[in-house]
């Protein structure tokens, strides 16, 4: 049987190994009371938040280092370790000793006493701010076009989608914009792969300049591009349009040294609440009109826009702008 030395030696040897383990974990461990008094921390900790131990000790964990907008978060996770949780996931901001913030990600623990009752709590978090901004950069870079910067098939898709919803919600109609560079494939075969890639560039900024920031402009493939737009449907906004693109295009143009005219065909469809047009049927009804109304090889132009109505039995009205016909 052991004497009360050897009890006691055992004891204060196994907590010297706990104090240990936890200042050698990788992760970020806080402890804090039944009260959210911080009891303590490890060293990962101070080298992650540049907060030291002894200046948090006794401090109020929810004021010190969640964002206000996490507290809620962390209060809602100790009243749920109270009624009989043992685990809350968490993943919210903490304030660094500077005022940076820290987004961590990880779990409180409940200590219980003999009776069940919380004790203490253990917080265990990972530092994922680094981790969550590449993610986020690789997310984007997913939905990006490489060579024009504009969102790609895959982004207008996502951004597309949830613009219509939006708009079935609210009721302001949509307007989407299917266009393509007139024979393109003519301009590579003459000028060669890069000069086209010029072009696409060029016209891609066009189209952003022409635009509003919060149309979504992207290159859904090859010489092929989408926009949806929140415009009038009316003529007048139709007709505004293809001016401002036309002299985008004029403007970049001059100074691209292309060699060459650039020319775009516009189609135009519409959805209007309360109408449930999918995303498919509005690219295909503007593909299909924009098509009807390419011109023939004697013909240019530095821009053209129609428009179609996405409405059942309706045609829409065709705009045409052709500053110039050329003949060959």
């Amino acid at each position: 049987m052991r004497s009360p030395a050897q009890t006691r030696k055992t004891i204060e040897g196994e907590r010297d190994l706990l104090a240990a383990a936890l200042e050698a974990a990788d992760v970020l461990l806080v402890i804090f009371d039944d009260q959210g008094r911080i009891l303590r921390v490890n060293h990962a900790f101070e080298v992650a938040t540049g907060h030291r131990g002894g200046d948090l000790r006794g401090r109020d964990f929810l004021d010190t280092l969640p964002i206000p907008e996490a507290r809620e978060t962390f209060t809602d996770g100790i009243r749920s370790l109270r009624t009989g949780v043992a685990m809350f996931a968490f993943e919210n901001h903490w304030l660094k000793s500077g005022g940076e913030r820290l987004l961590a990600n990880g779990s409180l623990k409940a200590v219980r006493d003999s009776e069940g009752g919380l004790q203490s709590v253990i917080v265990a978090a990972s530092d994922v701010t680094q981790q969550r901004a590449t993610e986020g950069e690789l997310h984007a870079a997913a939905l990006r076009d490489d060579l024009t910067g504009l969102y790609n098939r895959r982004g207008f898709a996502l951004l597309a989608e949830r613009r219509l919803m939006e708009s079935r919600r609210s009721g302001a109609p949509q307007a989407l914009v299917f266009a393509d560079i007139d024979d393109f494939k003519a301009v590579n075969d003459a000028y060669g792969h890069d000069a086209g890639d010029r072009a696409l560039v060029l016209a891609a900024r066009a189209l952003t300049a022409t635009f509003r920031e919060a149309d979504i402009v992207a290159r859904i493939g090859g010489d092929e591009f989408a926009i949806v737009a929140d415009l009038g449907s009316d003529d007048h906004d139709v007709a505004a349009l293809s001016a401002r693109l036309e002299q985008q295009i004029a403007r970049l143009l001059a100074d691209s040294g292309l060699g060459f005219d650039l020319a775009l065909t516009l189609g135009v469809s519409y959805s209007r609440a309360p109408q449930a047009i999918s995303l498919d049927e509005l690219l295909r009804q503007a593909d299909e009109f924009m098509y009807e109304r390419k011109p023939g090889p004697a013909r240019a132009a530095t821009a053209r826009v129609v428009w179609r109505a996405a409405q059942p039995g309706g045609r829409g009205g065709v705009q045409d702008t052709d500053e110039s016909d050329t003949a060959s």
